[in-house]
């Protein structure tokens, strides 16, 4: 395919590499700005009058990310210019690069006539116009139209796309617009993406088919809109992003049989979390009804161990219809699995001292130095738990070893509620 547009926002268009050599289709469309994804060479890439990009790419503002299109590539950290790019050539389309005098009428023609949705305010067009220290005036302030590509115009750049959209028209991805959108996709499109990127996949899949980020951007993808679509910030001190590097490395270490050198410990993100949104008007903590606190206490010295949000939702692996199957054809009850003797939790601080030892598997004790009780035990190669389920990494306290706290908040009553026949 060649160049496709977006529905809904115009002078926004993706494609591949064939496209980008097509220069005159470039200047019809009025095209200010290219944001290529993939490597390429200027001088031997050349359009079909045998021109290399670096002559006939003069009159764009070029931005080149080089990023694989692998599952595992750090995409994140590309977004937010990426994001910004896109956005400062749809507002205001105006060449930073002096424009060869055999393409210049065609550009100012061109970029005369562009117009933009009106979401957000644009530049005026009487916005005096820059010059160039050694050169002639440039073209006046207008908005202009982005060229987004990578091979093929299927994963890197579509990706790209998601994320600008999710960036700047939240609100047509998520609710019932977000639903209805989301609908339309194939099942294997996807399918493990929130529903707000899904719902941005689809909305370029009714002008693109073939588009189709790997499953890895989608993964990226959810965290990007996780975060807030952080285009304007630092994402690299994002707890988020942060957690993704973290578990990207491990995974690396351990598939050459060595423990992760980098640590990320969830208690001390949350914290950086909470810092961030210290003030904020909202909290995502408030709850329509009593919410239930649990804590796990060594069994010892009732020091608290692990709270609610770092414990791991754990429960037994599903029997097979076959082995089901098979208990009713020998005439047994239905099978069973023994009850879990671990706790799952996510790696905390107070393990820094045994994990920092750098072994892929070891106990767990209490940090409390006047007690160090054994508590549990760690293997980065993870573990099954005796219900069947297996962790990967596995952290865990064992049952025996502690105790499960579980406290519910007090519902105040008001004056005299307390009277009449005692039901709440």
């Amino acid at each position: 395919m060649a160049l496709s547009t977006i529905e809904g926002v115009p002078n926004l268009y993706v494609g591949g590499l064939w496209a980008l050599r097509r220069s005159q289709s470039l200047l019809d469309r009025k095209i200010t700005h290219v944001l290529s994804l993939v490597s390429f060479n200027p001088i031997n890439l050349k359009n079909f009058k045998d021109e290399p990009f670096s002559e006939y790419g003069k009159p764009f503002n070029h931005l080149l990310i080089d990023i694989d299109d692998v599952e595992d590539s750090d995409l994140l950290i590309e977004l937010p210019r990426a994001v910004r790019f896109i956005d400062e050539g749809l507002r205001n389309g105006r060449s930073h690069k002096k424009i060869p005098s055999s393409n210049a009428a065609s550009v100012e023609t061109a970029l005369g006539n562009i117009s933009l949705d009106g979401d957000k305010d644009a530049p005026s067009k009487q916005e005096s116009s820059e010059a160039m220290p050694d050169g002639p005036p440039q073209s006046k302030l207008r908005p202009g139209a982005v060229f987004v590509h990578c091979a093929a115009g299927k994963s890197r750049s579509i990706s790209a796309i998601i994320a600008y959209l999710l960036w700047r028209y939240p609100e047509r991805f998520t609710g019932s617009a977000g639903s209805e959108l989301a609908s339309t996709l194939l099942t294997q499109d996807g399918e493990s993406a929130s529903e707000p990127v899904r719902a941005a996949l689809a909305l370029i899949k009714k002008t693109r088919p073939l588009a189709d980020p790997n499953d890895g951007f989608m993964a990226q993808l959810d965290l990007w809109w996780e975060m807030g679509c952080p285009a304007d910030g630092d994402i690299e001190s994002q707890p988020i992003y942060q957690r993704w590097l973290y578990q990207r490395a491990a995974k690396e270490s351990l598939a050459v049989g060595q423990a992760p050198s980098q640590l990320f410990f969830e208690d001390e993100a949350a914290a950086q979390t909470s810092q961030r949104h210290a003030g904020s008007s909202s909290s995502a903590a408030s709850s329509a009804g009593p919410a239930a606190d649990t804590k796990l206490r060594c069994k010892k010295c009732r020091r608290i161990l692990a709270t609610g949000p770092f414990i791991i939702p754990h429960k037994p692996r599903a029997f097979s219809d076959d082995e089901v199957e098979d208990a009713e054809a020998r005439g047994l009850p239905p099978p069973t699995r023994p009850p879990c003797q671990h706790f799952f939790i996510e790696p905390l601080s107070w393990m820094r001292g045994e994990l920092e030892k750098g072994e892929l598997g070891g106990r767990l004790v209490c940090p409390n130095q006047k007690c160090g009780a054994g508590v549990g035990r760690y293997d980065w190669k993870g573990f099954p738990c005796s219900c069947g389920k297996r962790e990967d990494p596995a952290f865990s306290l064992q049952k025996a070893r502690v105790d499960e706290e579980v406290s519910r908040a007090v519902l105040r009553m008001p004056p005299g509620g307390r009277g009449g026949n005692g039901n709440l």
